[in-house]
């Protein structure tokens, strides 16, 4: 090959060159390629995005069959709870304390001179009453045995039970009448109890006939 042919191909090959970098345009950004495992991350439309989000919000209504934050429009039949509600605390309900009815004061009674023996009652019991010595009782009045209702009886003036305690049972209490009971025969029962006590706070009536399943309050 000649030398002057050798010459010519080197200037062809210099010309095209030349053209080839005058029709690249310098104004255009080269392409960035990415790097080996990175995923290239494309925006979806502004349409798509909206369908998502509204097929997620519906996805959580069917789910928990609430709905999320909607408009106030959708809330408006609903009461809104305010900040003053919430933190509210429930105070106590007052109710109105029961009193029990309270009962007329025990008369003060004092020791008779002398006594009308009832139904029910016997020397042993009036002697605890009126605190005498039961001995002294039958002796001032001749008795040897129990006197019949309706009689009357003088009632010691001096003397003392023999018993340190002359009740039989404890009291304040209730007692709940059986049939054919008497006031005289429970005031008995009880020992040192005046029936007139029991009278006056039960506000019993003459003649103080009583109910079986009565329940009286013994002071």
């Amino acid at each position: 090959m000649s030398m002057k042919y050798k010459i010519g191909m080197i200037i062809g090959m210099l010309f095209l060159i030349l053209i080839s970098a005058c029709e690249r345009p310098a104004s255009k950004a080269p392409i960035a390629k990415p790097e080996s495992g990175e995923a290239i991350v494309t925006p979806l439309p502004i349409d798509q995005q909206i369908l998502n989000a509204t097929m997620t919000a519906q996805a959580i209504m069917k789910e928990f069959n609430q709905p999320t934050s909607g408009s106030d429009a959708d809330n408006k039949d609903e009461p809104q709870q305010t900040d003053q509600e919430e933190t509210q605390i429930p105070t106590a309900i007052m109710t109105e304390e029961f009193t029990p009815t309270a009962l007329p004061p025990t008369p003060e009674l004092t020791k008779p001179e002398v006594y009308t023996v009832k139904q029910g009652e016997f020397p042993f019991c009036l002697a605890r009453r009126f605190d005498v010595d039961p001995d002294d009782l039958l002796s001032i009045n001749g008795l040897s045995g129990a006197p019949a209702p309706g009689t009357e009886l003088k009632i010691p003036q001096s003397g003392s039970f023999p018993a340190e305690n002359r009740a039989l049972l404890d009291h304040p209490d209730t007692w709940t009448v059986s049939a054919g009971e008497t006031i005289y025969q429970i005031a008995c029962a009880y020992g040192d109890v005046y029936p007139e006590a029991i009278i006056a706070v039960n506000g019993l009536v003459e003649p103080y006939d009583l109910t079986a399943g009565q329940i009286l309050q013994i002071p």
